[in-house]
């Protein structure tokens, strides 16, 4: 199993040249790749090739950019773009992202459609190859051009967020592997089932599929204040109606009806309402739900403890078929150089060692 790192975007305190240095760090301790989430800050593409530009050997990636807010084409140009700084080590990560985001913060209409994010796919992939487009899908279009420039590949690997069966049907037929994220062991196991069954169906070998799982870490000595902050986190999460779904099936379901019920009637709050919508790391932004999360449904998603406890849970994954376990630095900073000593000690802690 290789291990990879997620550069935290959630960080108020940290800026691009921070995410670059954090880069560096897990290259000089043995990580197979860092790949970086885009949300509501820094640009993905533009993040990733100042990486490229500061490490050598790392393999570097989105996990996800949000398709709904770009064009294909967009997506595409961006890729084969940090493709060629990197001498080829890059990895596009796409996914449907979420309503809140899409709707609000870029104004444009969400719509999750599993074909249009396989239309998606298609697109970027013949541009990247430089096909001459004349694609018209039933949700998406590119014609009349050809890429003008001479990529790396031809064929930069792409990856999808999934946490939907539906999704993991869609990668078993065109993806190279998946980003789970908050997916359980009992659910995990459900999804790759989906994702083998799919892709034997495809004519495809299943083992060629990354299974690239993005785990919440913490290295720390203070685990249980962590574990009320993570307590708060995923309560926060199960507002968004996919997350609390893949907690139901995957066996909580008496904490999933609870948070979905507590849910609704703060949606009905105008104040509390505000409070949820303002960030998932604010005080307060769990809405007084954090309660409802039980231990055993903090311990399906987070890894929280020692260095040494947290090796060995990441390490455990392999067991569920996990191919590459993607370490996701968590906790809540008030400065910058706290958040890079923590960030950094989570790294290091769980780190592979030099190859």
């Amino acid at each position: 199993m290789r291990t990879g790192l997620i550069l935290p975007p959630q960080d108020p305190n940290l800026g691009p040249r921070d995410l670059v240095e954090l880069a560096c760090v897990a290259e000089a301790h043995g990580y197979d790749a860092a790949y970086f989430p885009e949300a509501f800050a820094w640009d993905a593409f533009a993040v990733m090739t100042a990486v490229a530009s500061a490490t050598s050997t790392i393999e570097l990636g989105t996990a996800i950019v949000t398709i709904p807010v770009r064009t294909p084409a967009m997506t595409a140009m961006g890729a084969a773009t940090v493709d060629v700084v990197s001498g080829g080590r890059f990895t596009l990560g796409l996914g449907m992202g979420h309503r809140r985001m899409v709707t609000t913060y870029h104004g444009l209409t969400f719509e999750p459609k599993i074909k249009r994010l396989g239309e998606y796919v298609e697109i970027v992939r013949k541009i990247i190859a430089r096909e001459h487009m004349q694609f018209e899908g039933e949700y998406l279009r590119s014609v009349d051009v050809q890429f003008g420039g001479e990529p790396a590949r031809r064929d930069t690997p792409i990856y999808l967020a999934a946490l939907h069966l539906d999704t993991m049907r869609l990668a078993g037929r065109v993806a190279d592997g998946i980003l789970p994220w908050y997916a359980t062991p009992a659910y995990l196991e459900r999804c790759v089932d989906e994702l083998h069954t799919s892709a034997r169906k495809a004519g495809r070998d299943p083992a060629e599929i990354d299974v690239a799982l993005m785990i919440p870490v913490w290295v720390t000595d203070e685990p249980e204040l962590a574990r009320e902050t993570a307590r708060a986190q995923m309560a926060w999460y199960n507002n968004f109606e996919f997350y609390n779904r893949m907690f139901h099936a995957a066996g909580f379901e008496q904490e999933a009806d609870a948070l979905q019920e507590a849910w609704r009637l703060i949606e009905e709050d105008p104040e509390l309402k505000k409070r949820w919508e303002k960030s998932r790391d604010e005080d307060g932004s769990d809405c007084g739900t954090a309660p409802l999360v039980s231990d055993e449904m903090l311990d399906s998603i987070f890894v929280i403890g020692d260095a040494d406890h947290c090796r060995k849970r990441v390490a455990a994954y392999a067991e569920l078929g996990v191919t590459t376990a993607f370490v996701f630095p968590q906790g809540i900073h008030t400065t910058r150089d706290a958040a890079m000593e923590s960030f950094v000690g989570t790294i290091e802690g769980v780190a592979p060692g030099p190859k």
